[in-house]
């Protein structure tokens, strides 16, 4: 018969209020992104589609962000995509129109620019939790050394 452990598995670190309204604020943004840019320039030119794909999978995965049922150190790797997905989307729409007009390019500055904000801002968000953590850490292992 097993017997219990004195060391329970610990559970993973979970996302912060901070953490899942930056991911809903993201979230907002992507839907209006995809409005507002992605679907005239798909409808412009249908071909690239597949362009989107990533950028969608994580629209899907920020849902699971924003409802707070992940560990945080995936939410990290999504955000790190997000990231990714920022830039590549950048990229892509001011190679793929010859001549965006001037409202899109409006878009798209303020798309880009809320996107690398509340991406930043999250992985700050966990990298100053984990940094928290691990001095607290140090110091409780410090001091029972010091007893």
């Amino acid at each position: 018969m097993p017997r219990p452990s004195a060391h329970p598995i610990p559970r993973p670190k979970r996302l912060s209020a901070l953490g899942r309204g930056l991911a809903a604020a993201q979230l907002l943004k992507e839907t209006l992104t995809i409005v507002l840019l992605g679907v005239p320039l798909l409808l412009a030119q249908p071909v690239l589609a597949p362009a989107a794909v990533p950028g969608l999978v994580l629209y899907l995965f920020r849902w699971v962000v924003v409802l707070g049922r992940i560990p945080r150190r995936a939410a990290a790797r999504i955000w790190v995509f997000t990231l990714l997905d920022e830039l590549w989307g950048l990229s892509l729409y001011l190679h793929a129109y010859d001549a965006p007009t001037a409202r899109q390019l409006r878009y798209l500055k303020w798309s880009v620019g809320l996107g690398l904000f509340f991406t930043l801002a999250a992985l700050a968000e966990i990298a100053y939790r984990r940094y928290r953590e691990r001095r607290g850490l140090r110091r409780a292992l410090l001091g029972a050394a010091l007893r």
